[in-house]
């Protein structure tokens, strides 16, 4: 306790590249390093904390990416519509995002090209006219 003090004090009389030297030198310890295991498909994930890592314990190194209560079933054989989060919860959207849905319109009034679209687009869409005039400018008549 009294090592871990006086460790702590000389660390905090180091200058900002000292203490940055001391790290780079001496990085933290990890003894109970435990390996990264293979997920399922939509399996939770559990983070195992960022406390205790320095207690040599067999409690500490067990494998937290097991699969634990509703992960234990192939998901893959449920339908597509089932294969999301939390399916069935309040607040669950049906759709995920829009990548997998066509969302093109063709009967649109924005995609005919009626005489009034093309006047609209050649005289007030941007980008149309091709000037690139300075803008502070007047403009010469």
């Amino acid at each position: 306790l009294e090592r871990e003090r006086l460790e702590i004090e000389r660390i905090r009389n180091l200058t900002e590249e000292e203490r940055r030297q001391e790290a780079r030198l001496n990085p933290k310890v990890i003894t109970n390093k435990a390996a990264k295991g293979k997920y399922k498909f939509l399996q939770k994930f559990y983070h195992r904390g960022a406390f205790y890592l320095d207690k040599d314990e067999t409690i500490f190194k067990r494998d937290f990416s097991g699969a634990t209560l509703e992960d234990h079933f192939d998901k893959t054989v449920l339908p597509k519509v089932m294969q999301v989060k939390n399916f069935g919860r309040s607040g669950r959207t049906k759709y995920t995002h829009l990548v997998d849905q066509d969302t093109t319109q063709f009967d649109s009034p924005w995609i005919s090209e009626t005489a009034q679209n093309l006047k609209f687009h050649s005289n007030q869409a941007a980008g149309m006219k091709g000037g690139f005039d300075r803008p502070s400018l007047k403009k010469r008549k």
